[in-house]
């Protein structure tokens, strides 16, 4: 049984050890992370990170999702923060179709979407990983959409100019137990 704290957990962790790659200089490492096939990732540090902070996780899918969230994080290890992300898009302008396909899709497009959108926020010096992680580790689609309307409601409500930013997080309290697919 994995909770939602535990994948959050889970994403702190991997976001410390993609800092610690930069803070080591190990440019050869990020890059692999950056250039990794997300559909059959095969790399030492792929591997390396994943047997340190996620050995439970060795279905094919969970590999991919793992694939995907530690190229995302590679692209600026200094820019990652535990933010949130409907705040960040707002606070970088980026455009609220932008935002609406990025919330409404799923599977294949959602994953490319979550990459350039990673890629985006990553040029702009603030790469909140919790929240796109969570949604990209998300096991049921009730959970998922509980991060969307999260993420929509602190975009919509910064761009509104209140600010509108709940103090729950979807990612404490509940237990998840089973994925979707």
């Amino acid at each position: 049984m994995m909770s939602r704290n535990g994948d959050t957990a889970l994403l702190d962790a991997l976001a410390g050890a993609v800092r610690g790659l930069a803070k080591a200089e190990a440019r050869g490492d990020l890059a692999s992370l950056r250039r990794l096939d997300l559909t059959v990732p095969a790399s030492a540090v792929f591997y390396r990170i994943v047997a340190r902070h996620a050995p439970q996780r060795e279905k094919p899918d969970d590999l991919r999702a793992l694939a995907l969230i530690l190229a995302m994080m590679a692209l600026k290890p200094e820019a990652l923060a535990p933010g949130r992300l409907g705040q960040t898009l707002a606070e970088a302008n980026v455009s609220e179709a932008r935002v609406q396909r990025l919330l409404a899709a799923r599977g294949e497009t959602f994953r490319d979407l979550a990459l350039r959108t990673s890629r985006l926020l990553a040029r702009r010096e603030t790469l909140p990983y919790r929240e796109l992680g969570l949604l990209v580790l998300a096991r049921t689609e009730t959970f998922a959409e509980e991060i969307r309307m999260r993420i929509a409601r602190d975009y919509w409500g910064q761009r509104s100019g209140n600010g509108a930013v709940s103090d729950t997080d979807p990612a404490s309290n509940a237990t998840e137990t089973t994925r979707t697919e």
